[in-house]
């Protein structure tokens, strides 16, 4: 994978979070294409990178913040997960499913998800990719497109 070296990066302003999850949909609008040109869409449940969660009357979108200190990274037995220009990425192919991503990722927005390949059943990741694919090309992340509101900002 090439990322790009002028990459943005999401911060989010609580304080302008509505809770409408826009930004789930659009990033699971985004999965689901990926999904369809991958063959798999209809094998798999899919499930966005960003959560909107709730604190009291505070909501506020969740999702990875490509840690400095990786534990996800450093502790990925299959070594599915490297940074590239500061961003934490997941390969997919060499992904075990073993879920210790999931377990120590301290913002809990790395989830498992199963997918049907002809009999088998395999179990992968998903994380975050600041949708690297879009920025590339100069697009804006799927989610930060779709916030109304703006919660979500690029730097």
């Amino acid at each position: 994978m090439c990322i790009p070296k002028e990459l943005k990066f999401l911060v989010v302003d609580a304080s302008q979070c509505m809770g409408c999850r826009n930004c789930e949909l659009a990033c699971s609008s985004r999965k689901a294409a990926q999904y369809q040109a991958e063959g798999i869409l209809g094998n798999i449940r899919i499930v966005p990178n960003i959560f909107v969660g709730q604190n009291g009357l505070t909501k506020t979108p969740a999702y990875c913040r490509h840690c400095s200190a990786a534990f996800c990274k450093d502790l990925c037995p299959a070594h599915a997960i490297t940074r590239e220009n500061g961003v934490i990425i997941l390969n997919k192919d060499k992904c075990l499913g073993c879920g210790i991503c999931e377990q120590v990722c301290p913002y809990g927005v790395i989830t498992l998800g199963s997918f049907k390949i002809g009999d088998k059943t395999k179990t992968i990741a998903h994380k975050c990719d600041l949708c690297f694919d879009q920025q590339s090309v100069g697009k804006e992340p799927a989610c930060y497109a779709a916030c109304p509101t703006k919660a979500l900002a690029l730097i």
